[in-house]
């Protein structure tokens, strides 16, 4: 997203990345790419320019923030300058499901996704992505605009094996924080276990885009 921001607006533009690991996107050497890296929850938002930004552009972040969210959206906003634009998009993750009730793996599954019960059991809101329009209001925002789109894909595909590297990586998060269970390891074998199966459908997240104007 910074690379393809950075090719928009040009020679005479200039965009801000940021994020806690700043490691991927310290190798982009864009002349027009300010990288920094910067917790929305906790640095100063006075170091990256109030009403400063003509847009904020937010992918899959705002989800991970638990409880946090509204204050996140509001910190950001002070960053945009009046008539400028939020966009976020964000996902409904109780929403990556088989499709298929006859597919070996599909019971099982089931069993520990529970649609979604999995992701509020970790304190994760598995239908937060659809909430963002009516978040943004709150917020302030105005001229709310909304869009939301879902694939049926094989577990093989790209899609899936994102799916497969992020269970790994909240699995590998568990296990870092001492919270890896008997249980809950074996809950990570069944719902890691397809993404190796051809044969193993799914509907991937709904993911939500939205955007708002702040006013003026």
């Amino acid at each position: 997203m910074a690379v393809w921001l950075a090719q928009q607006v040009g020679e005479k533009g200039q965009v801000v990345a940021t994020d806690l690991d700043v490691t991927y996107l310290e190798r982009l050497h864009l002349p027009n790419l300010d990288v920094r890296r910067h917790n929305i929850l906790e640095d100063s938002i006075e170091t990256l320019g109030l009403g400063s930004f003509d847009m904020v552009s937010l992918r899959l972040v705002l989800f991970w923030l638990v409880d946090r969210q509204e204050e996140a959206i509001r910190r950001i906003v002070q960053c945009v300058r009046p008539g400028g634009w939020l966009v976020d998009e964000d996902g409904d993750w109780g929403t990556v499901v088989p499709v298929n009730p006859f597919h070996p793996l599909y019971e099982r599954y089931q069993q520990v996704w529970k649609k979604g019960e999995w992701w509020a059991a970790r304190g994760y809101d598995p239908e937060f992505g659809r909430k963002l329009p009516a978040l943004f209001e709150r917020c302030g925002l105005r001229d709310i605009r909304h869009e939301a789109s879902a694939e049926v894909l094989r577990a093989t595909s790209p899609w899936g094996q994102w799916w497969l590297q992020t269970l790994e990586v909240i699995r590998a998060t568990d296990e870092a924080a001492g919270v890896l269970t008997e249980a809950r390891r074996k809950e990570y074998d069944v719902l890691t276990t397809p993404w190796s199966d051809a044969s193993f459908w799914f509907q991937t997240a709904v993911i939500h885009a939205c955007s708002a104007q702040r006013g003026n």
